[in-house]
């Protein structure tokens, strides 16, 4: 993985954890199924960086909606 993926897929999994987002919840709110969204938290996981900022950005709206 390049270290612009690395890096978005940390920030990903930090997000997620502060979110308390279950894999179900995530996957509909980026239009995925379970199974791929849990491919999403794989650390090692070759994931395209175009999802991984998407799935981040759907995240981080579930964070300022919480803060709200």
């Amino acid at each position: 993985m390049s270290e612009p993926s690395v890096a978005v897929k940390l920030a990903f999994l930090d997000a997620l954890r502060d979110a308390g987002v279950g894999k179900s919840e995530l996957g509909r709110r980026i239009g995925k199924d379970e199974k791929e969204a849990r491919y999403l938290l794989h650390p090692m996981h070759p994931t395209k960086l175009s999802t991984l900022t998407e799935a981040l950005r759907v995240l981080l709206i579930i964070g300022v909606e919480a803060a709200a």
